[in-house]
């Protein structure tokens, strides 16, 4: 029997987005993933920061819910530099 984690994303302090189990108290231990956007990409963006963070994380979780499903693979050659697109 599995246990579901539930997950949260919230703005912290310091003005990162951060993903997070509900379960953990502020500060107690570290996030899932954290985002981080530029002083220019904050003027930009303005009130919609916090939804594009959002976007964000989901595109992730999701593209991590298919890999262990088994219907993506990531293949990266020692050689090639890792630039993601």
């Amino acid at each position: 029997m599995s246990v579901a984690a539930f997950l949260e994303v919230v703005e912290t302090e310091e003005g990162e987005f951060v993903l997070r189990r509900t379960d953990s108290s502020p500060g107690s231990s570290e996030p899932l993933v954290a985002i981080r956007f530029s002083s220019e990409t904050r003027t930009m963006l303005a009130d919609h920061l916090g939804e594009i963070a959002r976007a964000m994380i989901a595109a992730g979780v999701q593209m991590t819910g298919q890999l262990h499903a088994g219907a993506g693979t990531i293949s990266v050659e020692d050689d090639e530099p890792r630039l993601l697109h």
